[in-house]
């Protein structure tokens, strides 16, 4: 799906966003399309494995490696939220990320804790975030 005239230059100098939240990866999730290169693809002479998965309430905890023996490197670690389908939202929102440096062979352990802002949704009636129940 390519971009129509109605989005962009718009028609009489008005353009309508007819994909709504369904912008850039996005649009690649909630249609399951596989994009030719992933987000940063190619920027790194190493590799990083994400292990140790656990979850505690609102924390994300993992481990992040090095497990390139000859370069150091850089990744910038992100999280994303899907929420439950009664919200109406995409698969899945970046909601935090961070940039870390890695020594060859290196390891960290990471914490995300998402906030009340990373769990809600603009309503468009109060004018406010709220924050959404339910599995997320």
């Amino acid at each position: 799906m390519g971009i129509t005239d109605v989005q962009y230059p718009g028609i009489d100098l008005v353009s309508t966003y007819t994909e709504k939240l369904e912008i850039g990866y996005r649009w690649y999730d909630a249609h399951d399309v596989e994009p030719l290169y992933p987000f940063g693809h190619g920027l790194s002479y190493t590799e990083f494995y994400y292990t140790g998965l656990w979850i505690n309430g609102r924390d994300v905890n993992f481990i992040v490696e090095n497990v390139h023996y000859e370069f150091a490197g850089k990744e910038v670690v992100q999280i994303y939220v899907g929420f439950p389908e009664e919200a109406g939202e995409p698969p899945k929102q970046l909601k935090q990320f961070k940039k870390i440096s890695l020594d060859k062979g290196g390891k960290i352990h990471l914490t995300f804790t998402l906030t009340d802002r990373d769990l809600s949704i603009w309503d468009v009636e109060t004018h406010a975030w709220k924050l959404v129940e339910g599995d997320f």
